[in-house]
């Protein structure tokens, strides 16, 4: 699997031209993209790029790859990201990482924004397999709760705080925020789920990238193919 990561990534490059600034995410398959831009883009020291995640402002970093700080931007021409499942509609559910409010600042900011994949991740319709994940401010946490357990009982909601481990306190978002993390027995209509918690009040975004993504790269081990944006 780790091999069609890599196709998925590799990809990407031929999006890649001269003096562009180029948005990257956070994961494996992001991994082996600046890792196959330091290694075969003649002109990757005309790149500059930028990222919410830490891990991959530091990948960049030891490659010597020019990263800005996106707060300074209002376009960048690409962002590619990975993402835990996207459907053939090109909706996708980034909840891993718990960067997704970052992440949207800098998919709007694209001209394009693409999520490379593996096949595993290729789904018909998103399904509950993942959770979708809700930044929220800390003092919204009972009122986020206790709205979302009313509005999809009939889902059999499950909610549950995002728990550091090392300190057994919740995680805290480069924002200074909570994230929750909503189970669902059935999923329900991605558009009015899009819409209803991104309105709550105390909620700042959600995981749920919904008709966001112009492009999805998808490697299997018969190729590689990409879904466009209807």
């Amino acid at each position: 699997m780790n091999e069609l990561k890599k196709e998925a990534a590799r990809a990407a490059l031929p999006f890649l031209k001269p003096n562009q600034i180029i948005g990257l995410g956070a994961g494996a398959t992001i991994g082996h993209l600046v890792d196959l831009i330091y290694k075969e883009i003649a002109f990757k020291d005309s790149i500059s790029f930028v990222t919410p995640s830490l891990p991959t402002a530091q990948l960049l970093q030891n490659c010597s790859l020019a990263c800005l700080d996106y707060a300074d931007l209002s376009k960048i021409d690409y962002h590619f990201d990975g993402c835990d499942q996207v459907d053939e509609n090109l909706n996708a559910l980034k909840s891993g990482a718990g960067i997704h409010t970052e992440e949207k600042i800098c998919a709007a900011m694209a001209q394009e924004f693409i999520i490379l994949v593996d096949k595993d991740k290729s789904v018909h319709v998103l399904n509950t397999t993942f959770p979708l994940c809700v930044e929220l401010l800390p003092k919204a946490l009972t009122f986020v709760k206790s709205t979302v357990e009313s509005l999809y009982c009939e889902q059999q909601v499950r909610l549950s705080l995002r728990i550091n481990d090392k300190v057994n306190d919740p995680v805290i978002t480069a924002n200074g925020n909570f994230l929750l993390d909503v189970y669902f027995d059935t999923m329900p209509d991605l558009g009015e789920l899009n819409k209803t918690i991104k309105s709550l009040p105390g909620v700042i975004d959600h995981s749920l990238f919904y008709q966001i993504a112009s492009k999805v790269i998808i490697a299997a081990s018969e190729g590689v193919r990409i879904l466009k944006a209807r």
